[in-house]
């Protein structure tokens, strides 16, 4: 997904252009503008490969890069982007990532079915099968000694990770930047069952948009089908992007149902695949990784919007395995760009050591690398993620709005409600976006008192600083008068001045409050228990700041709305007002767990700079 924000700066252009001129404009601005190696694929699919080589007779160890992007694709580990200015575009298939050859790996680049060049359908749940097709390929090469790396970022480092999970021979290791083990379960779908709206509708419209003349040809368009479906596109495009400030007040983020949805369905057929969230759904298991045996280093940014499921993978993989590696930057999904952020450059050293046997690459390099997201350059390496000396504390909700470690022990509860209307949701401002506001932004527009749908909550003025790092979760004792509805929690850092920074979040969708596997709607005003996930950050809460925490059931278009029905998910354009209420006390808890630090010291201390 590394690639979208500067296609979509060309998209927006030539969108708006093809009213006047489409019928010529689109089909040429993505037809493939050099050319490759085609390699035959199982089913006689020809894919677009490109084959560079280092100096010297070989055999070499190879790194692949499977990817939809055209080249030339964004630098992995810190490498420094290289000049192409002066670089027809005939030459870019034989140019880039001249680290990669310089220091004795072959790389391999290969374009996805149906995009820049490749034959077949876009995004038709095949890349499992092309990538050991790849593999086997390789294996077969002169220049090849068998050992096999795979790598990327964003969508080519989730390709990786699909093709890791086969767990075939010859694949090595591994080095997945800025991706997720699950795109569908875990990252299209939050742990909450909602839709991570501003992040699919966006990147399928624009991998719909840009697919290659050979996917249409493979869905059976004809030359005029063809232009006319780009055309439609391009005006659906042109409005998604037409208000990224506020995206709230445009329509084509507020169309329901968000199955079939107009124009995208119709080119991309495994649209509506993208809204299973129950885990054995076709899409989501074919997207699992979990069971990736191969060794691989991690790449995470705090505000990335991968960020939640790529370090809850890495917490949970790790204590089966001592062969992962995780390094956790700051900064969005669009950060790693950018050189001067690493602290290191750890892709070579990682394969130096697995597909070269040098031990000494990885000498002093701790098994997790992390940063304090709210300071500069106070660096931390763990054995672990969450690192060991974390201890979950526990700080409860009450009627007043007061946030505090004392636990309510009056017997008598006490709750606070509010009306959640889908036609005025909570605007979305900041968080772990793609397209949309990202990073730990200001939340005092969107509070309770400007907003009547927010309830928020306060910890007195901190004596002591607090540092967390680690998993963060909110525990609700909720009823609604709804069958469904969201609930959604963040953690908020406010300080003196009354800025409520946002430190992290999550949401529920209270019918898969049992599971992602089934669906249990709530009776009107019972109460229910709710855990929600809200996501690992590493933050100092200072003293003389309060702790803040905001509940509300909306956070659009971060995530889909929910309408407040039993009907079916994203089918439906039927929609109420639901009245939900928070309670507290001793017998109805509510409250956020926060994975406190006591001792910084046991952490060990990195003398890491960024510039």
């Amino acid at each position: 997904m590394k690639a979208i924000k500067r296609i979509f700066i060309g998209i927006f252009a030539i969108s708006f252009l093809a009213v006047l001129v489409g019928f010529y404009l689109l089909p040429m601005a993505f037809q493939a503008k050099y050319e490759g190696t085609t390699i035959q694929k199982r089913d006689g699919t020809g894919l677009m490969t490109f084959v560079r080589l280092p100096d010297g007779d070989g055999p070499f160890p190879t790194l692949i890069v499977r990817s939809p992007y055209e080249l030339p694709h964004t630098p992995l580990a810190g490498m420094e982007p290289m000049d192409f200015s002066n670089i027809s575009d005939a030459q870019l298939g034989e140019v880039g990532w001249k680290e990669v050859t310089d220091a004795g790996y072959a790389l391999v680049i290969q374009h996805t079915r149906g995009r820049v060049g490749s034959e077949g359908r876009a995004a038709d749940l095949t890349d499992r099968a092309d990538g050991i097709d790849l593999l086997n390929w390789i294996q077969q090469q002169a220049w090849s000694n068998g050992k096999i790396g795979t790598c990327g970022d964003s969508i080519e480092a989730i390709l990786a990770m699909i093709l890791n999970a086969e767990n075939p021979e010859g694949l090595v290791a591994s080095y997945a930047q800025i991706g997720t083990p699950n795109l569908v379960n875990q990252s299209n779908l939050g742990p909450g069952g909602a839709v991570k709206l501003e992040s699919v509708l966006p990147w399928l419209g624009e991998q719909a948009m840009t697919a290659d003349a050979n996917h249409f040809i493979a869905m059976g368009y004809g030359p005029i089908e063809r232009r006319m479906a780009r055309i439609k596109m391009g005006l659906k495009i042109r409005n998604i992007l037409s208000d990224l400030d506020h995206p709230e007040h445009v329509a084509a983020w507020k169309h329901l149902p968000l199955k079939d949805y107009p124009v995208f369905s119709d080119v991309i057929r495994g649209w509506n695949s993208n809204f299973e969230a129950n885990p054995n759904s076709h899409a989501s298991k074919y997207f699992d990784s979990s069971n990736s045996k191969v060794p691989t280093f991690y790449v995470a940014a705090w505000y990335d919007v991968f960020a939640p499921s790529q370090l809850s993978f890495f917490e949970h993989a790790e204590k089966d395995s001592l062969n992962q590696r995780l390094l956790i930057l700051n900064g969005t999904h669009f950060s790693p760009e950018n050189p001067a952020i690493w602290p290191i450059k750890p892709m070579l050293p990682w394969f130096d050591f697995h597909l070269k046997g040098k031990k000494s690459a990885l000498l002093d390099l701790p098994r997790v690398i992390f940063p304090i997201a709210n300071e500069q350059d106070e660096w931390y390496g763990a054995d672990t993620w969450p690192p060991h000396s974390a201890t979950l504390n526990q700080w409860h909700l009450d009627g007043s709005g007061l946030i505090s470690q004392s636990e309510n022990k009056s017997p008598q509860s006490s709750s606070r409600s509010y009306k959640y209307d889908p036609d005025n949701p909570v605007p979305t401002i900041g968080g772990r976006n793609l397209m949309i506001s990202h990073g730990p932004l200001d939340q005092q527009s969107i509070r309770e008192g400007q907003r009547k749908d927010v309830l928020s909550y306060s910890s007195n003025p901190l004596d002591n600083s607090i540092f967390i790092a680690g998993h963060v979760y909110g525990n609700l004792t909720i009823s609604s008068d709804s069958p469904d509805t969201d609930f959604t929690m963040k953690l908020l850092d406010v300080s003196a001045d009354g800025t409520a920074t946002l430190v992290t979040e999550g949401i529920l969708r209270a019918r898969f409050r049992e599971g992602l596997d089934k669906e249990v709607f709530m009776k009107p005003e019972e109460k229910y228990q709710l855990k929600l996930d809200l996501g690992h950050i590493a933050w100092r809460f200072k003293s003389g700041h309060k702790i803040g925490v905001d509940i509300s059931s909306s956070n659009f278009p971060q995530w889909d709305r929910n309408l407040n029905t039993d009907q079916a998910l994203f089918e439906s354009t039927d929609r109420q007002v639901a009245t939900n209420t928070i309670h507290h006390g001793e017998l109805t808890a509510s409250f956020i767990e926060l994975p406190v630090i006591s001792n910084i010291e046991s952490l060990a201390k990195l003398n890491y700079k960024t510039d």
